[in-house]
């Protein structure tokens, strides 16, 4: 009896596409009164403020890409494999990708706190106690999506069995 292992899971391919897609958008801005907006993405500073910063990439935003790109994978080859295997690929996806989003969050925050700000709203930034400079911060579609996607490679995996479709 020829038992077929593959399938797709369509939650699960699914949830690799939104984690895809929030790699290419802001997960994080903030603008300052007297230099614009800058942008960050779990790989990149862009904007004016990467040269008062002095990064435009740091390790840690290697790392989560890397990591990023890993729970990508694990979320699309998840999605085509039948039973158990399948299943912990999406979970180990879905959890991976919680850990990331937990760590930028912690990593924008301690950022923020720097220059006495909130990770959202507005506020009087001390630039290392001499200026005081306006500025709003605020979190981007980018967080939201791979968010997104990591509940869904979740329900994915718990629910795996219910959501593949078979030739």
């Amino acid at each position: 009896m020829n038992q077929n292992r593959f399938g797709i899971n369509v939650l699960g391919f699914l949830s690799g596409v939104v984690m895809t897609v929030a790699m290419f958008n802001p997960w994080w801005s903030f603008t300052l009164q007297v230099m614009g907006q800058t942008d960050l993405y779990p790989y990149l500073v862009d904007g004016p403020a990467s040269e008062f910063l002095g990064y435009k990439r740091s390790p840690q935003m290697t790392i989560l890409t890397v990591l990023l790109i890993i729970c990508i994978l694990l979320c699309v080859i998840g999605s085509f494999f039948k039973g158990r295997s399948g299943s912990i690929m999406l979970a180990i996806a879905g959890v991976l990708t919680f850990l990331a989003v937990w760590r930028f969050v912690a990593r924008i925050a301690d950022v923020a706190a720097r220059f006495h700000l909130g990770i959202q709203g507005h506020g009087i930034g001390s630039l290392g106690g001499f200026a005081k400079v306006e500025v709003w911060t605020w979190i981007r579609p980018g967080l939201y999506l791979i968010t997104v996607g990591g509940f869904l490679a979740i329900v994915a995996s718990l629910l795996a069995s219910k959501l593949r479709l078979e030739r």
